[in-house]
């Protein structure tokens, strides 16, 4: 019957050693895609097939049913477009390198354009359910692409994005991508991420994030058990957030106008290089007014040691630090 021989021979590879890999690596791409395919994601499955064609991820509005006329308008050879085309739609695309079509010489299956070459193997993949779930698998039995060291390059790449990013310098597109590879991994990969990230808040925001939006007192909290104004309780209360079940991000500070006449020495100096121009912290005199606005307007926590007496009513989750630590309560008010 036709088509045996190849089904013989992915039986074989796959009780080797390379083999085994080679299919633990096409379910660390599957998993990858689930959410849906990016850019950045394709770059990085690309790259763990074959590092040189991670470039391919920069043509824009790839359509994997035109990969024939992109090579064409490109110079890029279908070989290599197909492996994109394959990682994007993996029941419907096969590579058409030089091993498989060697293959499919030797098996009788129409090498003339890419078309008819993907025709007669979508009968294969057909006829065979059993032995492998997509063309993914199947290549790369194949071809014995191995996965690599340490499972994949997608926990390190997400790594090395975050490890040393701090809460003033977490940013929109950062914490959109990495949203977008952590909830695509296996719970291991997960953790090993998780426990990478060096600054607490950001640790929080990303892994566990409360869909909310933090608004902080600036002003209100620096002064907090201190008789003038001190920066380290901004820092210490976001670190204290990071650990809370659930954390608000993003955020904004808002300090009141004349805040930074209240720092001292050095504070004053670490004021003006880390919050004064900073897109998230705003001044506002007074502050209480320019906090309750933003906070009636979105799902928002707001922390503060303030009560609000003097302003409308106002419903959010409010956190509360005493100078050691950090404690949520619902906040309403007429």
């Amino acid at each position: 019957m036709k088509y045996n021989n190849i089904v013989e021979l992915y039986k074989k590879k796959v009780l080797l050693e390379d083999g085994e890999n080679a299919l633990h690596l096409a379910e660390i791409i599957r998993r990858y895609g689930k959410g849906g395919w990016t850019k950045r994601k394709i770059a990085i499955a690309l790259e763990m097939i074959d590092p040189n064609l991670k470039e391919l991820s920069e043509i824009t509005n790839f359509d994997p049913s035109k990969t024939e006329e992109i090579s064409k308008k490109t110079g890029i050879s279908i070989s290599k477009l197909s492996v994109m085309s394959m990682i994007i739609d993996p029941q419907k695309y096969l590579p058409m390198d030089e091993m498989m079509v060697k293959l499919s010489v030797n098996q009788s299956i129409n090498v003339s354009n890419y078309s008819a070459f993907l025709a007669e193997w979508r009968k294969v993949l057909l006829q065979n359910t059993e032995y492998f779930d997509d063309f993914i698998d199947l290549y790369l039995v194949l071809s014995e692409k191995r996965a690599y060291e340490k499972d994949s390059s997608i926990v390190d790449e997400t790594i090395k994005m975050v490890e040393k990013t701090n809460f003033l310098s977490l940013d929109m597109k950062t914490f959109q991508t990495f949203r977008e590879i952590y909830n695509s991994l296996l719970p291991s990969d997960k953790k090993k991420i998780a426990d990478s990230i060096k600054d607490p808040y950001v640790k929080g925001a990303l892994t566990r994030h409360a869909g909310a939006l933090l608004i902080v007192d600036g002003s209100n909290v620096a002064m907090v058990g201190l008789p003038y104004a001190d920066l380290k309780n901004i820092f210490l209360a976001f670190r204290l957030i990071g650990s809370l079940k659930e954390v608000p991000w993003p955020f904004k500070i808002i300090f009141d106008q004349n805040f930074e006449y209240n720092l001292r020495g050095t504070q004053k100096k670490l004021f003006e290089e880390k919050f004064q121009k900073h897109p998230d912290v705003k001044f506002h005199s007074p502050a209480d007014e320019m906090i309750l606005e933003i906070a009636r307007s979105t799902n928002a926590w707001i922390l503060s040691n303030d009560r609000y007496h003097d302003y409308p009513r106002v419903d959010c989750v409010m956190l509360r630090f005493d100078g050691k630590s950090i404690f949520k309560e619902k906040f309403s008010r007429h």
